[in-house]
């Protein structure tokens, strides 16, 4: 009975022993599938942002030779990889593009829940995050536009868009209309010159403490839903500001480094 006891023992280890390899093996096989995935999983595509400040525009060619023009307080997001397999970019805020024709990779532009898409033409967008509408407007060529939806299905918004019509879009609402515009006198920011098409006393605010880099703040809301189309060539900021208040009936005074705007009384 002694002799047998060592035996016995030995059984129980040989036994215990290949409980633990096989626990082990269970233990491997996820943790090799995890590292697996890991090592053939595609490596995040590496982003490369341009930036515009307050009172700053840039010019910026990108790969595939198109040219796009920042206007003020403005982001242009592209990859790495931009142009190999598709021509995809994001905006917050304004740029005129000149896209280079290339059928097979169709160029978009990404704002929001939005996509603009070209093959080769001109054309503007307008989408900061601060303000009620993005405009998209056509200059040269052919674009259409469409909205992504809560099941990533991408909706064509109206018809194709050509040469001076405009899409106004509202982020919130998801609602959009067309009408025709002067694309030519949109587009003339890039020089420095001012066009309002149906702007509102919040949107000129806006636009003018981008473009002349000051803070510009309402200090009311207008008393009237009040629009105005109206342009300016390269005039300084203090002329603007008399030319709107004949215009439009507001009031302005400057106030440490600020431009606080009294519209009420817009008219």
């Amino acid at each position: 009975m002694l002799n047998e006891i060592p035996s016995r023992f030995g059984e129980k280890k040989i036994y215990v022993l290949q409980y633990l390899k096989i626990a082990a093996l269970l233990l491997l096989v996820p943790s090799g599938f995890l590292l697996y995935s890991k090592l053939n999983r595609p490596a995040p595509q590496a982003l490369q942002q341009y930036f515009t400040a307050r009172g700053e525009r840039k010019v910026l060619i990108l790969p595939d030779s198109t040219t796009v023009t920042l206007n003020s307080s403005s982001v242009l997001t592209i990859s790495d990889d931009f142009g190999v397999k598709n021509r995809v970019v994001k905006l917050s805020g304004e740029g005129f593009f000149h896209v280079k024709h290339d059928a097979s990779k169709p160029f978009i532009v990404a704002t929001g829940h939005i996509q603009t898409q070209v093959l080769g033409t001109q054309f503007n967008v307008h989408a900061y995050n601060n303000e009620s509408e993005y405009k998209i407007a056509v200059v040269i060529g052919m674009v259409s536009v469409g909205e992504n939806q809560a099941t990533n299905k991408l909706v064509p918004l109206g018809k194709v868009l050509t040469r001076n019509l405009m899409l106004v879009y509202n982020p919130k609402a998801h609602q959009h209309y067309v009408k025709t515009a002067d694309a030519d006198k949109l587009c003339a920011w890039q020089t420095g010159q001012l066009y309002f098409d149906e702007a509102t006393i919040p949107e000129i605010a806006l636009t003018l403490s981008r473009m002349y880099n000051i803070d510009v703040q309402l200090a009311d809301k207008p008393g009237h839903d009040c629009k105005y189309t109206i342009g300016f060539n390269s005039q300084p900021l203090d002329k603007v500001l008399r030319v709107l208040n004949q215009l439009t009936g507001i009031t302005y005074q400057h106030t440490n480094s600020k431009i606080i705007i009294h519209s009420k009384n817009c008219r």
